[in-house]
């Protein structure tokens, strides 16, 4: 039963990242439509007549749509920035039993093994909430590409840059995207079908980024991928 409101609790968390991008969406074209629409409008009229006077009329409206837009979208921005959360240290072995306790069950689940770090981990102290929500979104990406009877493998390893440590999980069955996951730009052709992986690894590039760190996905040999989250240490 635990484990089936765990499933749950996922899928809603899922669903409301969804519903807040379309919403977003949609906000920012409302926003942007009308004054393109008017600058378009306003650069045909120039073509079609690029008389001095004229074309300094149509100009001016350009210039004047262009400045409302900048305020809007300037607003839009202030109004989405969140403020950062207050500071939650928490050492990385604490991160990955509540990630595992939280997504150990989800994955079985689907069939899907979470196999855990043999080793010792790292003594480091990290964001907890900045760790905990970049780790759990890649462990949820990764056990919704899986199929079933997947091992994905987790493991936590010091960091390549001083004062850091890496959480890496190895996703057999998943290909590196082919674009960049530093910036949200839409897929293009037979990536569209990725959207939603392209999404997650690009908003837990931007939440580790705010903090110090990075996410990257390098291929591995033979097949599948690795998921490497670094984060700093506190």
């Amino acid at each position: 039963m635990i484990d089936g409101k765990l499933a749950l609790f996922d899928h809603l968390r899922q669903t409301e990242i969804r519903a807040t991008s379309a919403r977003v969406a949609s906000v920012i074209g409302h926003l942007i439509g009308t004054p393109l629409n008017v600058i378009a409008g306003r650069a045909a009229l120039i073509r079609s007549n690029p008389s001095a006077e004229y074309s300094i009329e149509n100009a001016r409206r350009i210039e004047e749509q262009v400045e409302r837009l900048a305020q809007r979208i300037r607003r839009l921005i202030e109004y989405l920035t969140a403020p950062e959360p207050a500071g939650d240290a928490r050492s990385a072995e604490r991160v990955v039993q509540d990630a595992v306790a939280l997504y150990g069950p989800i994955a079985a689940q689907r069939g899907i093994t979470l196999v855990l770090p043999e080793s010792a981990l790292p003594v480091a102290t990290v964001d907890g909430t900045t760790a905990l929500v970049v780790l759990t979104s890649l462990i949820s990406l990764a056990i919704r590409i899986a199929p079933r009877g997947e091992r994905l493998a987790l493991d936590v390893a010091a960091g390549n840059e001083p004062g850091s440590v890496t959480f890496e999980l190895s996703v057999p069955s998943m290909e590196p995207p082919k674009t960049s996951i530093d910036r949200l730009e839409p897929p293009e052709g037979e990536q569209r079908a990725d959207s939603d992986r392209l999404q997650t690894l690009s908003v837990c590039f931007a939440i580790a980024r705010r903090n110090g760190g990075r996410v990257e996905v390098v291929a591995r040999a033979p097949k599948g991928a690795l998921m490497r989250f670094e984060c700093k240490t506190t």
